[in-house]
């Protein structure tokens, strides 16, 4: 019987929940403000604006998927999902918005996101799960077929 879910894995797999969350509202809400977003001509076109939320929302489900299932190649995923939507944020905010005044809060609360991220994904027991969780499962499988 598999180990139970570290509190690292569990707390990556509520992240990636949230982000994917996020995906879903940007692409239900770009679709909703098409036209909007057309008219006044933002940065981000609302077909970026789509696709991008789409992308995140199917990225993130093979993402939990693959660590509900205690996929091996799940473990650098988490932390590269986590990574990539920070990465996109930051290309955003930079280069496509209009210059904040939050910048010291969204510095902050990045490099809390990040280190979060690797602590949990680097920890000890984050590697076990997923590593015994497939040998487990490898196992099991030669066992039944014999």
């Amino acid at each position: 019987m598999p180990h139970k879910r570290p509190f690292g894995v569990t707390l990556l797999l509520w992240m990636v929940l949230s982000l994917s969350v996020w995906g879903a509202a940007r692409f239900v809400a770009s679709l909703r403000w098409w036209g909007v977003l057309s008219e006044f001509e933002y940065g981000l076109s609302p077909v970026y604006l789509s696709i991008a939320g789409a992308g995140w929302v199917v990225a993130g489900g093979v993402v939990i998927w693959a660590a509900m299932n205690h996929r091996r190649w799940a473990h650098p995923a988490l932390p590269i999902f986590l990574i990539g939507w920070l990465f996109q944020y930051w290309v955003e905010r930079l280069f496509f918005q209009a210059e904040r005044s939050n910048l010291p809060f969204a510095v902050i609360l990045s490099v809390i996101f990040l280190a979060v991220t690797l602590a949990c994904a680097l920890h000890r027991s984050t590697k076990i799960f997923f590593t015994k969780s497939e040998e487990h499962e490898h196992h099991k499988q030669h066992s039944t077929s014999e």
